[in-house]
């Protein structure tokens, strides 16, 4: 006798698993056939002029028993899986919540399924139906005794939405890639979408599995592994992050947008059991939360290192058949991580550049080793325009421009040299500067205002990368326009800001910087005072360093809790009078006075200098980079030789 029965639970629930993505939807049913333990699953679309008419789904699995299908079927969650981690066949099981079998839902109004089962060595069949506007009413036939000889289930879904009714070859290729690690894990297995079977080897170029760091999530310490499968091109055009569970069975996409891989098309495969938890917990929606962020920017940095590497395997022939022909720019081994990244860049830009400019293997053997050499040097020279020279040399589509784009981004080189020279040029200049300032002939002549204020004014990341310009050589009032321009503080300044002796101050320099560590509306400024190398800081300099900071503190139009104020007062040596003043805070170097976020400092150059080799010392190391004092000095005087004219050195008196 046939039974109709009520799902127990809210219509609206039921109906947001029927309103999954189609392709979704028909991956879930195929997963229902792998867990009952299918060795085949069958896809077929039928098809008539008027479009898609129906879609089934076909397996050779368990079926499901006829006393059970109320226990599964009638409540939502309701699943044999529950407790459960593998298959009577010992396959990892992917579904536990009872869920899937309502997305078909999402493909068609009506679905019927059709269940063969086997019990005491005979079968039986049956089957059940449902119509998508009454989704809490399941219809069941009769149990009847089959001729069958083969248990399974098929699933036939028809009145077609028109959201299916899309469904189309390329999107159908989506279910590779969600299958693919199941179908590696076991070969036995095999599906056929349309008649044809799913072979992986057709689609798969290659297959990397990479370990990351542990992540720890509620006082545990999760293993975490990343595995890459690049697909043919021809076959399978994907650029996706999946999170899986510590089977490595996908969960969830990542749906955060991502510039990864350029040229490649592949599926990484983010496998933990830390993705588990965080499904439970809901969280797996929030990639912008920690920890699945630190996870999510781990994965995609390796990723970037990974196809990286990838594009320099894919130039090794290119570049052998170069080095044979003895046109290639670079003879002997790179000598520090500079060169090496200037050379993978080469390696990467000019394999590229020859198999998107045809002419280029036209020229003889020496016009190939021109263009060569002069990559090579515009690499060395401004990385940054890289890109620009590419799009004038090359006529490139969109597509391709795109992609070279992204791989001088992904690949970090660009920044890698461009912060190279950077730090080399700042050896340079704190050598230099050392000389000019400690240098016995050159300290004579080298003037404070003129000379050396006018340098430090371009190089103020002396004082700390994080401070910017923002007054030099102007008056106390010019100051405070500029502090409440930064605060955007609107007070009307009708009477200038003098010191306490009613005089108008200078200010040699003021810097400023936001403390983000806090909150981005607070500020520091740093008043800088330079003295020439020849005046000592006495008992003067100490008056005129604390008359600019006490009108500052004095003025209430400075005032801002939010606001942290440095005077610095600065030179070669101090005398004996300074020596004193500053054992009033002997457990902090240098400084002066204190008070209400008011700071008064006393430095020497020889600590900036020896602050700023410190900050630079561990990149000095790494780029093995020698600075000779004599070059260092001739940088200096080249680069500002308005500023330095007249200052002779004891390198000049040698000559």
């Amino acid at each position: 006798m046939s039974k109709n029965f009520k799902l127990t639970v809210q219509k609206d629930h039921i109906s947001k698993l029927a309103k999954a993505n189609p392709v979704n939807a028909l991956s879930e049913l195929i997963w229902n056939a792998l867990d009952a333990d299918a060795d085949k699953v069958e896809v077929f679309f039928n098809e008539t002029e008027q479009g898609l008419t129906e879609v089934i789904v076909r397996d050779n699995g368990d079926g499901i028993e006829y006393t059970q299908i109320e226990s599964l079927f009638g409540s939502l969650g309701g699943s044999w899986k529950k407790g459960r981690d593998k298959t009577i066949k010992e396959r990892f099981l992917h579904g536990k919540e009872g869920q899937g079998r309502f997305k078909a839902f999402a493909i068609g109004r009506v679905v019927v399924w059709k269940v063969v089962y086997k019990k005491d060595n005979r079968f039986f069949e049956y089957q059940i139906e449902c119509h998508a506007d009454e989704l809490n009413d399941f219809s069941v036939s009769n149990e009847i005794e089959s001729d069958k000889k083969t248990s399974g289930i098929e699933v036939s879904i028809s009145e077609i939405n028109k959201k299916s009714g899309h469904i189309n070859e390329s999107k159908l290729k989506k279910l590779i890639s969600i299958f693919a690690i199941y179908l590696i894990k076991y070969p036995s297995v095999i599906i056929f979408l349309n008649g044809e079977k799913i072979e992986l080897n057709d689609f798969i170029k290659n297959d990397k599995t990479i370990p990351l760091n542990n992540i720890e999530y509620n006082d545990v310490n999760h293993a975490v592994e990343l595995r890459v499968l690049e697909w043919n091109n021809s076959q399978l055009d994907n650029k996706e992050l999946l999170f899986c569970d510590s089977k490595g069975f996908a969960l969830e996409n990542y749906r955060g947008r991502f510039k990864v891989g350029g040229e490649f098309s592949f599926s990484a495969f983010l496998k933990s059991s830390l993705i588990e938890d965080l499904q439970i917990d809901n969280l797996l929606a929030f990639p912008e939360l920690d920890p699945l962020k630190s996870l999510v920017d781990n994965t995609l940095s390796t990723l970037q290192t990974y196809f990286f590497d990838r594009r320099l395997a894919d130039c090794q022939a290119e570049l052998e058949k170069w080095k044979e022909e003895k046109i290639y720019p670079y003879e002997n081994e790179a000598l520090n991580p500079v060169e090496e990244a200037e050379r993978k860049m080469f390696d990467i830009v000019a394999v590229n550049i020859k198999r998107n400019l045809p002419s280029f293997d036209i020229n003889d053997k020496k016009g190939k080793k021109f263009q060569l050499r002069m990559l090579k040097q515009a690499i060395e020279k401004n990385p940054e325009e890289l890109q620009t020279i590419i799009e004038e040399v090359l006529n490139l589509s969109n597509e391709k421009r795109n992609q070279f784009a992204e791989l001088l981004k992904e690949t970090s080189l660009t920044s890698i040299i461009s912060a190279s020279a950077l730090v080399a040029e700042r050896l340079k200049f704190i050598a230099g500067l050392e000389e000019l300032l400690f240098d016995t002939e050159a300290k004579k002549h080298f003037k404070e205002r003129s000379q050396l204020h006018k340098i430090l004014a371009e190089n103020t990341w002396i004082f700390g990368d994080e401070f910017s310009l923002s007054v030099s050589d102007k008056s106390l009032t010019t100051v405070l326009k500029k502090h409440c321009e930064l605060i955007n503080k609107d007070i009307v300044i009708d009477s200038p800001v003098t010191l306490i002796d009613g005089s108008r101050g200078i200010v040699d320099l003021m810097l400023s910087k936001a403390i983000p560590r806090n909150h981005k509306e607070e500020l520091e400024h740093l008043v800088v005072e330079l003295k020439a190398p020849k005046v000592n800081i006495g008992d003067d300099e100490i008056r005129q360093i604390k008359k600019y900071a006490f009108a500052v503190a004095k003025d209430e139009r400075f005032r801002n809790i939010n606001t942290r104020w440095n005077f610095w007062i600065i030179s070669n040596d101090i005398d004996d009078f300074a020596q004193e003043e500053l054992k009033q805070h002997e457990n902090e170097s240098g400084l002066l006075y204190k008070r209400d976020g008011l700071m008064i400092w006393i430095k020497t150059w020889s600590e900036v200098i020896r602050e700023n080799k410190h900050r630079l010392e561990f990149i000095r190391n790494q780029l093995d980079y020698n600075i000779e004092r004599e070059d260092a000095v001739t940088h200096l005087k080249e680069k500002y030789a308005e500023f330095t004219k007249g200052i002779k050195t004891s390198f000049d008196k040698a000559r």
